[in-house]
This record gives C-alpha cells, sequence and structure tokens, in this order.
C-alpha cells in the first residue's frame, strides 16, 4: 500500500492540469475585392478606353472631340512592351494656332526611361507625327516604360489663366 500511495498522488496531482481556455474562432472576412489588373500595352491612342491606365501625370483626363487630350508640362505616360528590339516611338500632337500665336516655336523634348530620346521642334502651328528609334537597352519588357515629353514653353489663357502644353492624340512604340 505505501507503493501505491505515491503513484496514487502523483495521477490525481496529474488529473488536475488545467487545460487552456477554449477560444472562439475568428470572424469571418470578405475577402479583399481587387480591382481589374491595369492594362497597358506598347501603344495608345488618346480615345482608347485603356488610355486612362497609360497616363502617369500631367495629362488633362478630359478627352476632346473623342480623340485626343490636353497636355501640361511634362506629361509623362507608361508602356508595357512585349519585345525591346527594333522598337520606335511615336508620336501624333498637335500645337493649335491658339497657343502657337502666344508662345511662338516650340520644343518638346522626349525621354524614354530617362534617357533624351530627342527633341521635336514645333516650327508652325498643326499637327505633327514624330518617330524615332529606341535604343533596345533602354527598354524592359518586366515592368513599364515610362515616356516623358517636356514642352518648353507653356500657353496662358488671356482669359482665365488656364495653362496647357500641347495635344496628344497617339503615343506609344511601334516596330
Amino acid at each position: 500500500m505505501k507503493r501505491a500511495w505515491p503513484a496514487l498522488c502523483c495521477m490525481l496531482l496529474g488529473g488536475c492540469v488545467k487545460y487552456p481556455e477554449p477560444y472562439r474562432p475568428p470572424e469571418r472576412r470578405q475577402p479583399l475585392e481587387l480591382r481589374e489588373p491595369v492594362r497597358l500595352g506598347h501603344f495608345t491612342a488618346m480615345n482608347s478606353p485603356h488610355a486612362p491606365d497609360h497616363l502617369v501625370s500631367d495629362v488633362l483626363p478630359e478627352l476632346h472631340d473623342g480623340a485626343w487630350r490636353w497636355t501640361m508640362q511634362c506629361p509623362t505616360f507608361q508602356f508595357q512592351l512585349p519585345v525591346t528590339r527594333a522598337m520606335r516611338l511615336l508620336a501624333d500632337i498637335t500645337v493649335p494656332d491658339i497657343t502657337f500665336n502666344q508662345t511662338g516655336p516650340v520644343k518638346i523634348t522626349v525621354h524614354v526611361s530617362g534617357h533624351p530620346l530627342g527633341t521635336i521642334e514645333v516650327l508652325k502651328p498643326g499637327q505633327l507625327q514624330w518617330e524615332k528609334d529606341v535604343p533596345a537597352d533602354w527598354l524592359i519588357t518586366a515592368r513599364p516604360v515610362l515616356v516623358r515629353l517636356a514642352i518648353d514653353k507653356m500657353w496662358t489663357s488671356p482669359d482665365d489663366g488656364t495653362r496647357r502644353g500641347f495635344i496628344i492624340t497617339r503615343l506609344g512604340f511601334v516596330q
């Protein structure tokens, strides 16, 4: 009996272990709703449904005449390229009579991925198509490529002081 006594004490003490308190499962939450992924292409017309995805800064969102948008001083765009070889940057821009009459000839400096690609010299009002080869080592396919066009002189409306750069109709990379 003396031998059974310590074993009985151990069993009684072991049976007195406090179990963890029960807990409630976490509340159910609604899954996070993700926005449709941005659809970037290698080229965009300003009247394309996906054109707003390409606009980074200094481009006014309003579409005029169903085809073009006003820019500010340094409009910036983003593009996703399928390849990097043999690409050319194409820009359809317009400097209208009303702005040209105030600013005179303007220069628009074009940068691709931070590199200066060239300068568009606008010597008379009207529409202009500009195209230039882009070195392949400036381009990548893994993430968007940034294109910036900076105008040297802004137009200021004499009526309300509104400032504008130039009109953009189409922009992007072509082969």
